[in-house]
């Protein structure tokens, strides 16, 4: 009796052919800017929900308690990882969350990041809202889908896109929170003001003790402007494969600096601000003239510009997500609202910063 081989006869059919295809999900994001946070109740009626949101906010805002299906989570770096994901997903199948329901994320930039990463997860997709209350999560971080968790000692190493139904920005969040956290949250606007927005670079050279004295009418205007800035660039590279870098400015470094020293993220940004203007000095790229504006722009609002980067800082370095091979992709500036992105050998940047 003759064998017969196990495999399939359908891969050596002569007629077989190459049969592609392709899917894209179209989706939208209302961005509801100076509105009362409970609008979400209106955007999901009669939809199942559930609340995630932080131990810190509902210290500050109790009625936040109240929210029926609540997840509380402690929203600190070492805990936004996959370990906090997999306890709030027990919670959600607890809760009968399913994908007809919405999952809503109230609190900063950590917070914003799970929810909408745990969306993405959850039974392959749940729609979600966010409500960013802090000022670093209303100008930046909850705007773009990009969703996330750490790895072991790298920021936002796993994650996803996935842009919310909606993002609610009130910005009565902003007058509550500690200072570390608002300073946090002016080091991203910062960024915008350099990589391109004349009219935030105005505002901030020009009304520094209002913007420090947390000034609601130029606030209100700043994270408007901060928002508009930032989905211009998404809308023209939503899956961060060229332009959308350019929001990276300040961060490659920033990001081991944070790490490292424990420090608030837009205060970790400000540094990388100053190492990248320093480099791009450097490299004849920008006139030191500038870099010297740029700094004393930056020292104006109090934060400390010094930085000295150690053996750990540069391992981070090493393991950045934008790393290519053994380069990396580095937002520089020309000038003042000319920002450029370089690929560069780590060991060139490397010899820079020490």
């Amino acid at each position: 009796m003759k064998s017969h081989s196990p495999t399939m006869g359908f891969f050596h059919n002569p007629t077989m052919q190459k049969k592609e295809y392709s899917t894209s999900r179209s989706t939208s994001t209302a961005i509801y800017i100076n509105h009362d946070y409970k609008l979400y109740k209106e955007l999901v009626a009669n939809k199942k929900l559930a609340v995630i949101s932080s131990q810190n906010l509902i210290k500050s805002y109790p009625e936040i308690s109240n929210e029926k299906n609540l997840i509380v989570i402690d929203d600190t770096e070492r805990n936004k990882n996959l370990k906090s994901v997999e306890k709030i997903i027990e919670q959600l199948l607890e809760l009968g969350i399913d994908r007809s329901s919405y999952i809503i994320g109230i609190g900063g930039g950590i917070v914003c990041d799970i929810t909408g990463f745990v969306a993405h997860i959850f039974m392959r997709g749940v729609r979600f809202g966010l409500i960013p209350t802090t000022l670093l999560a209303m100008s930046d971080a909850a705007i773009g889908g990009k969703n996330g968790v750490n790895f072991r000692e790298s920021k936002n190493m796993i994650g996803s896109f996935d842009n919310p139904d909606f993002i609610i920005a009130d910005s009565k969040f902003v007058q509550t929170l500690p200072e570390s956290q608002y300073m946090s949250g002016l080091g991203e606007i910062i960024k915008y003001a350099l990589i391109g927005n004349e009219k935030i670079f105005s505002l901030l050279k020009n009304n520094t003790r209002e913007i420090l004295n947390r000034d609601s009418t130029l606030l209100d205007e700043i994270i408007r402007d901060a928002i508009i800035t930032k989905t211009e660039i998404v809308e023209k590279d939503p899956d961060d494969k060229s332009i959308r870098h350019i929001l990276n400015f300040g961060h490659t470094i920033g990001h081991s600096i944070e790490i490292i020293e424990n420090i608030p993220h837009g205060m970790a940004v400000v540094k990388g601000i100053v190492a990248a203007t320093e480099i791009s000095v450097k490299m004849q790229m920008l006139d030191n003239n500038i870099a010297e504006q740029i700094k004393q722009l930056i020292a104006s609002f109090g934060y400390d510009i010094s930085y000295r980067l150690g053996e750990k800082h540069l391992q981070l370095l090493c393991n950045d997500k934008k790393k290519e091979d053994s380069d990396i992709r580095f937002v520089l500036l020309e000038d003042i609202g000319r920002p450029i992105i370089k690929k560069m050998p780590i060991n060139e940047i490397i010899k820079m910063l020490i």
